[in-house]
């Protein structure tokens, strides 16, 4: 499946509509590396993710990366790019605290009220060198694949501390692998996680048609 995204993202990436002549947009060979300035909060609200979304932004950051990309504070990164997550790190992390793991995708589409395309949720999260294991699988993971011409993506992971266990077969979190539509404020509230979001990270993305047009 991951080679078929991939071989359907060359091409539209590199053929323009019937007529045109071809121009390729997504040959991106090698890691892609970008490192930009500014505050973790003022990044969540330049880029309109916070207060929208996101009430209160996170006040630290996370460490990201898929195999071909790090992820930054808003940094764009080609969606040929995401196929492979590599690794989250919270660096501050605590030994005897459990974390709650979202990644989401806040596509500027939604209407009211403020709802984002769940990409996944893991819960009970330990501390450690990479979030994405070791923790429960509440919602699995797929990958943020930006639909052509939907403009651009902004795709987010958010961390939060737990105050208790949770069940990662609860309904709810089950009827949201079918769904892939949350609220983060209510899905805060209603699994009594800490109400503000102590790490974050999230890039930009989009998928164009290219088309080389006449001077």
């Amino acid at each position: 499946m991951r080679i078929l995204l991939s071989i359907l993202f060359v091409v539209l990436g590199s053929h323009g509509v019937l007529g045109e002549k071809l121009y390729t947009c997504t040959c991106i060979p090698g890691f892609l590396k970008a490192k930009l300035g500014g505050s973790v909060p003022n990044a969540f609200m330049k880029h309109g993710i916070t207060p929208r979304f996101l009430p209160v932004p996170p006040k630290d950051k996370l460490n990201c990366a898929f195999m071909k990309a790090n992820v930054e504070l808003g940094n764009f990164i080609d969606p040929l790019r995401t196929v492979d997550m590599k690794y989250i790190a919270y660096p501050h992390g605590k030994s005897d605290v459990k974390y709650t793991l979202f990644l989401v995708d806040f596509d500027g589409k939604q209407g009211p009220p403020p709802n984002a395309h769940l990409i996944g949720i893991y819960v009970n999260v330990p501390n450690s060198e990479n979030l994405l294991v070791g923790g429960d699988i509440a919602v699995p993971y797929i990958q943020p694949v930006a639909t052509l011409e939907s403009g651009i993506h902004r795709v987010a992971v958010l961390l939060y501390e737990q105050n208790d266990h949770i069940d990662p077969d609860d309904m709810e979190l089950m009827k949201l692998i079918k769904t892939r539509v949350i609220q983060l404020e209510p899905m805060v509230k209603k699994y009594n996680l800490k109400p503000e979001p102590i790490a974050g990270a999230f890039y930009t993305s989009e998928l164009n048609l290219c088309i080389n047009k006449p001077l």
